[in-house]
């Protein structure tokens, strides 16, 4: 989540699209486009002395990822993805481009998966394919990095305090994705946040994994 103001870092790159003005010569505001890569919290700010360990799909003999598949910090998203380059408007050259660090595997990993317990739990609206979600998710954790403590958090947040969590594993979420809705079922509204915090620290869950939608539904 981004903070309200964000720490930003400016950022130059080179831009070659084919265009030329008459006689050759390339208009100066293509030349180069400047961005902003937006600072986000990360685990590392709270917890400096962190040790990273190598991501275990290095070692998984089913899995053989190549160096590409994983990213780096120069590996971003813009928040404007759709850029005019012709001049007419905002010049990429002097208002830089908001950009954000891209999400997805990394070569190093902050938690040692045989220490991890994993929490999930569906919040808030439904929408197609959250079960899919639940049952990819469970069986990444199992199959691709050996985590072996893998929790269902029913009913939406509350569930933290509410209820006692379901122990999942591939075989049980095997079929979830057949399912409309929710297997873990939601919640909206009516939490009490001090209460999930004391669960998450009480059950020792080191990883909670949240989902909920975006679109909107209707009541009835």
């Amino acid at each position: 989540m981004a903070v309200a103001s964000p720490e930003t870092t400016n950022l130059n790159t080179a831009v070659d699209d084919g265009s030329a003005e008459e006689g050759g010569r390339r208009p100066q505001h293509l030349d180069r486009l400047s961005f902003s890569l937006v600072k986000l919290p990360h685990l590392a700010d709270y917890l400096p002395n962190l040790q990273t360990i190598t991501n275990p799909l290095e070692n998984n003999q089913f899995y053989h990822p190549s160096d590409e598949f994983y990213l780096s910090s120069s590996d971003v998203i813009l928040r404007q993805t759709v850029l005019d380059l012709s001049g007419n408007f905002r010049s990429p050259s002097t208002s830089p481009h908001l950009s954000y660090p891209r999400a997805g595997p990394r070569k190093l990993i902050f938690f040692d998966p045989s220490h991890v317990r994993a929490a999930i739990v569906t919040c808030g609206g439904l929408c197609p394919g959250m079960n899919t979600v639940i049952r990819e998710l469970v069986v990444g954790l199992w199959e691709l990095y050996g985590v072996r403590e893998i929790y269902g958090v029913k009913a939406g947040y509350r569930g933290f305090y509410s209820g006692e969590p379901v122990r999942l594993n591939p075989k049980l979420v095997q079929n979830w994705h057949r399912m409309g809705g929710t297997v873990l079922e939601t919640s909206r509204g009516g939490f009490d946040l001090d209460k999930i915090v004391n669960a998450i620290q009480d059950r020792g869950f080191n990883q909670v994994h949240s989902f909920y939608s975006l679109v909107p539904t209707c009541d009835t």
